[in-house]
């Protein structure tokens, strides 16, 4: 150890004059002091470079059994070269002595360096700053020794409860080691050190041995929580201020979730979304001096049950006779183990539809057809039930299809009439009617959304067929807008093929001629007879534009009543006739 200021008295033959210190002589560079097998003290030292030009004349050694002195003079080394000493005292072993040396050259002008001051006692071990974990290995570091004799430090793995030397490093200001063998990541790793000098003495292993923290985790997946552990940082001199806990998430920077005190090893973390990528990582701070221990980072691809949320029916629409479309979705990550479709015929009462297999791609609208709806007799609401692997179940929003009816009149006009399109969280902006003709749909008109009917007149078709689409704008509450359009079924509307017959008609008056009113869908044949009362057929044709002007032979009948037979096939093979008897007036 050396020491700044020395008690000593020094031989005449060391003083100098007082007029120069600019040029000094190197005293010889004492590395070791060290006791051998017979309690005797050995000196080790290299010999100085001394460029003043004057011969050698001799080494001085110095010893006192107190750190500050008094010094005395215990011999000379008269040989230049010289680099060992043996200190024939015997008790080395129990009794602390203190050395230094100097040079003795032929300089005229020169002063007179001391070397560093050194004892017998084993080189002092330093205490540790801290262990922590460095780009995933285990990382030690410490002050440097006090003692000046001191080359380097052996460091110590602390496994099997023993302490087991894995390297030296050389230098006294050598403080910082990677143990490029370490696998914090697997569990602590505990580490100590030893001080050595170039005589390989070596000091006392620090027994304040300390660990890097070990981070582990497990995973509450119903809870979408994780649960971090770690170990306690041992035999800080100062002890432990705080952990911080860091999170870097999907590749962002490390930010401090919570600061927790020392007696803190667990702390819960939540909010993550399915297939997140997460790291963490504790670090401890001891309290003043602000040295830090990193643990080892902890990172992992999170496998929680992310609960079903933006569960929404998007749409519900006829697509065929007795098949409805039902258009669904939800939040992309959400987690379903079984999924289920119900019906009803109102808002309130449900019941099962079918099981679904949930959906491979959450991430779009899905699709269901109904092949069991009666679209031409019902409206049906829809609901889903999404269940995840916890057990735990979500509703959908609800949606409506609509039910259109129609209805032709025998004076060729038609009307059609719905019920209101319906869904939770859109409103109906208006509803569009499309009729099919000879080119198929067309459209022909938007109604108002609280419009339920239609009624058109003299078509250039005689079997009108017609749906309803209603237009909604759909605003969900995770923010989505969208505009649906849901279309009814399809109806077609057919005028009854009827026969209507005048009670009575007068031959000479203005209505003078007697023949069928037809309402029919085309003509395939057409017969009509008139006959008198004793079965005599007075008039017969096939041809609907012609009637009888009540005459039989071209005479005509008396006054009265006469029998009609009216026998018709339309253009859909329906047999349709009337019989009865007509007023003759004259």
């Amino acid at each position: 150890m050396k020491t700044a200021l020395r008690n000593i008295f020094l031989p005449v033959f060391f003083m100098i004059s007082s007029w120069s210190y600019a040029q000094v002589v190197d005293a010889p560079t004492l590395h070791c002091v060290s006791v051998d097998s017979t309690n005797d003290v050995v000196l080790d030292w290299s010999v100085p470079n001394v460029s003043c030009g004057g011969g050698f004349h001799a080494y001085y050694i110095f010893r006192a059994t107190s750190i500050n002195g008094p010094y005395s003079l215990i011999d000379s080394i008269l040989i230049q070269g010289q680099t060992s000493y043996t200190d024939n005292v015997g008790n080395g072993g129990s009794v602390t002595y203190y050395y230094y040396m100097q040079s003795n050259f032929i300089c005229p002008g020169f002063t007179f360096a001391y070397s560093d001051t050194l004892d017998n006692l084993s080189p002092v071990t330093p205490p540790i700053n801290f262990v922590t974990v460095n780009n995933g290995l285990a990382e030690i570091n410490w002050q440097p020794s006090v003692s000046t004799e001191a080359s380097g430090y052996i460091i110590y793995n602390i496994y099997n409860q023993g302490n087991h030397p894995i390297d030296t490093i050389y230098g006294r200001f050598n403080t910082d080691y990677i143990d490029v063998n370490s696998t914090p990541g697997i569990d602590s790793e505990g580490y100590t050190i030893a001080v050595v000098d170039s005589c390989y003495n070596t000091g006392r292993v620090n027994e304040q041995s300390q660990h890097t923290i070990y981070l582990s985790d497990s995973v509450i997946r119903c809870e979408q929580k994780i649960i971090l552990k770690w170990y306690f940082y041992h035999n800080w001199q100062k002890g432990i201020q705080k952990y911080d806990i860091e999170m870097s998430k999907n590749g962002a920077p490390y930010v401090i979730l919570q600061s927790v005190p020392a007696n803190v090893l667990t702390y819960p973390v939540s909010g993550f979304n399915d297939r997140d990528s997460v790291c963490f990582k504790i670090v401890a701070k001891e309290n003043i001096t602000g040295f830090t221990s990193e643990s080892n980072v902890l990172c992992r691809i999170v496998n929680v049950v992310q609960p079903v949320k933006d569960f929404y029916v998007r749409n519900v629409t006829v697509i065929a006779p007795n098949k409805i479309l039902v258009s669904f979705s939800m939040d992309s990550i959400s987690d379903v183990s079984k999924l289920m479709i119900q019906r009803g015929t109102d808002t309130i009462a449900f019941t099962q539809l079918a099981n679904i297999s949930p959906p491979y791609n959450f991430s779009t609208i899905n699709q269901y057809t109904d092949t069991t709806a009666f679209t031409d007799v019902n409206s049906y609401y829809y609901r889903l039930i999404a269940i995840d692997s916890c057990g735990a179940s979500d509703t959908s929003t609800r949606g409506k299809s609509i039910l259109l009816k129609g209805y032709a009149f025998t004076d060729l006009s038609f009307f059609v009439k719905w019920d209101a399109s319906w869904f939770d969280s859109a409103d109906v902006m208006q509803y569009d009617v499309y009729r099919k003709d000879d080119a198929g749909f067309n459209f022909q008109n938007s109604v108002l959304p609280d419009v339920f009917s239609y009624e058109e007149k003299n078509l250039p078709v005689d079997t009108p067929c017609y749906y309803v689409e209603a237009v909604d704008t759909m605003k969900l509450p995770n923010g989505i807008v969208d505009t649906i359009h849901s279309r009814s079924n399809i109806v077609c509307l057919n005028q009854p093929s009827e026969i209507y017959m005048p009670n009575a008609f007068a031959p000479l008056g203005q209505n003078n001629s007697f023949k069928p009113i037809l309402n029919l869908q085309g003509l395939k044949s057409y017969s009509f007879s008139i006959y008198n009362r004793w079965g005599e057929q007075l008039f017969f044709s096939e041809n609907s534009y012609e009637g009888w002007d009540g005459t039989y032979k071209g005479v005509y009948v008396q006054q009265g009543a006469y029998a009609y037979v009216v026998d018709v096939i339309d253009g859909n093979g329906k047999h349709v006739n009337a019989k009865g008897t007509v007023l003759v007036i004259r």
